[in-house]
């Protein structure tokens, strides 16, 4: 995770190269140093002359659920319809630069079987075509408060032993009582927690801080000093979603003071079908810098290294390091600062997963070196 300084240190190496084997990067350097190497000899050579490469985009923020409003009134969809959908939004994420989403679902029903239903459907799409962590969000209408000790604790086993889903988020508007439930039980069975916060009083939510030791807290951008004070106080990675606020007067400097106190924050696209239908994290880049005022150097960090860890995942993503599964993406920009000023373009000419090629808009072909 990075904090304070080392949000602004890309670790940038000007004509580099990385070696790949088995899906796994095994050497970064200079191009020079690893043309030399002994196990680069045979090494087939892909050419990104000109270009970025980088990680990964890491999206720890996708919101998904059976209804989507229709004009005034709600629709729920068919489940195969939204099976096709989420996959749908997946094969988009890869072909923006996303390759690892964490998908925060429920039914919205209000019934506890159906949203076992939806994380059941999630799981069938699994990790192709992009890496998936999936959260169960337990909201009101989520069984909530009717929901009986014995149901909600029967629900969860289920998640955590057939793995449908590895974090919970527990919104504020439940109560305390209910979600100390919620998190006593989820901890038993070694599932995470998060927190979805909504903004106000700094006091509830240093406790729920306090209670519930979430992994990570989704938050506006416009935090009192207060707030600021208990998030820096936390473990937890705050998480912000710049596009979800785009047409609010929401905003300020207080996302930048906790970066630059040393708070751990990431970046996520906050994409909900009926609100926020975003899911460029390119575009989540150039909103940081513009409205939350982050330097280009931080947002970049804050999609990548830090929001891997906001799901879990920092060891195995979210930059390029000896050990860590070869997950990159080549822009099509000769600097990564022209991202935020080429706004709403998607640069994205090459993505490799696992060391596989699995979107090519450069047409570069790989060569004997």
């Amino acid at each position: 995770m990075r904090r304070g300084a080392a949000l602004n240190d890309l670790g940038i190496i000007t004509d580099g190269s990385v070696l790949i084997r088995d899906g796994k990067i095994v050497s970064v350097g200079s191009a020079r140093r690893i043309e030399n190497l002994k196990e680069a000899r045979d090494a087939l050579e892909i050419s990104a002359e000109g270009a970025i490469v980088m990680p990964g985009f890491v999206d720890p923020g996708l919101q998904l659920t059976l209804h989507s409003n229709n004009g005034s009134s709600g629709k729920r969809r068919k489940m195969v319809d939204f099976g096709d959908e989420s996959l749908g939004l997946m094969r988009a994420c890869l072909q923006h630069g996303t390759l690892n989403v964490q998908i925060k679902a429920n039914a919205g029903t209000g019934d506890l079987r159906s949203d076992l239903t939806v994380l059941r459907q999630l799981a069938e799409i699994g990790n192709n075509p992009v890496g998936m962590i999936r959260t169960w969000r337990v909201s009101e209408s989520t069984g909530g408060e009717h929901a009986s000790s014995g149901d909600l604790q029967e629900m969860l086993a289920t998640l955590a032993n057939r793995k449908l889903a590895q974090f919970i988020e527990v919104a504020p508007e439940c109560s305390e009582a209910f979600g100390q439930r919620v998190w006593e039980a989820a901890g038993q069975l070694g599932m995470g927690v998060n927190l979805l916060w909504p903004g106000g009083r700094a006091a509830l939510l240093e406790r729920l801080i306090t209670n519930a030791g979430p992994h990570a807290v989704w938050c506006p951008s416009s935090l009192s000093s207060e707030e600021c004070s208990a998030l820096l106080a936390s473990r937890s990675i705050a998480v912000f979603s710049p596009g979800s606020e785009l047409l609010n007067e929401s905003g300020g400097d207080s996302v930048r003071k906790l970066a630059d106190s040393g708070a751990a924050i990431a970046l996520s696209s906050g994409y909900d079908v009926n609100n926020t239908p975003s899911f460029n994290m390119q575009m989540v880049i150039a909103l940081a810098v513009l409205r939350l005022h982050l330097t280009i150097e931080q947002a970049i960090v804050a999609v990548t290294i830090n929001a891997a860890y906001a799901t879990a995942r920092g060891e195995l993503i979210g930059s390029i390091e000896c050990g860590k599964r070869a997950d990159l993406i080549v822009l099509n920009i000769p600097d990564y600062r022209e991202i935020p000023r080429r706004f709403g373009i998607n640069h994205v000419g090459m993505v490799m997963r696992d060391g596989n090629i699995v979107f090519n808009r450069i047409r570069s072909r790989a060569s004997a070196s």
